[in-house]
């Protein structure tokens, strides 16, 4: 028996809590996947994951012992978890997803946005909810970024600023870009 709280005793933690919150991914990379390519920004994804490492004695402990770890895993490197069940066959539990975008053409990101489980305290699909909400923020900063950043050249008359210098917002009413900017 442990020491920990009756609830952890009854309730385990495990990534299944993701697979239902995301029915279709089947693992990180793919959520990843499925972030980027439908939102307009090409949204980025971490996942923070919690294990377990065993350090071995080595000549000042005698025996084994065990830390809990915590790790961030970005973008092109999820694919090395695996699928959600792949994770907990390796003691390996997300806690947390970060989104954010960076924004093509400038030098410039959104803010991060962190949403951690709470698998004790809420289900899946208000997880899913909470997450949905993060992206739905990057998706509006990314635009506001792109906007104030991204005037033709007539945008830019119309805001008198010299593009060679700085910057140009978007003029919405912009006869020749019609209110979209220049592509980059």
């Amino acid at each position: 028996m442990n020491d920990y709280p009756a609830q952890f005793d009854q309730e385990i933690l495990d990534n299944q809590y993701f697979a239902e919150a995301f029915p279709d991914a089947e693992s990180p990379a793919e959520l990843y996947r499925q972030v980027y390519k439908y939102t307009d920004c090409g949204a980025y994804l971490s996942v923070r994951i919690n294990y377990i490492e065993v350090i071995e004695p080595d000549g000042f402990h005698d025996y084994p012992s065990e830390i809990e770890r915590s790790k961030w895993i970005h973008c092109g490197e999820l694919h090395r978890l695996g699928t959600w069940e792949d994770m907990d066959k390796r003691g390996e539990l997300v806690t947390a997803l970060l989104v954010g975008s960076i924004v093509e053409g400038v030098d410039q990101t959104t803010d991060d946005y962190e949403v951690e489980a709470k698998q004790m305290d809420e289900e899946p699909e208000q997880f899913r909810a909470r997450f949905d909400a993060a992206l739905e923020q990057v998706e509006q900063e990314a635009e506001s970024i792109w906007n104030d950043m991204h005037g033709c050249e007539s945008c830019a008359a119309h805001f008198n600023i010299n593009l060679t210098e700085e910057y140009s917002p978007i003029w919405k009413d912009c006869p020749d870009c019609n209110g979209q900017g220049e592509a980059f």
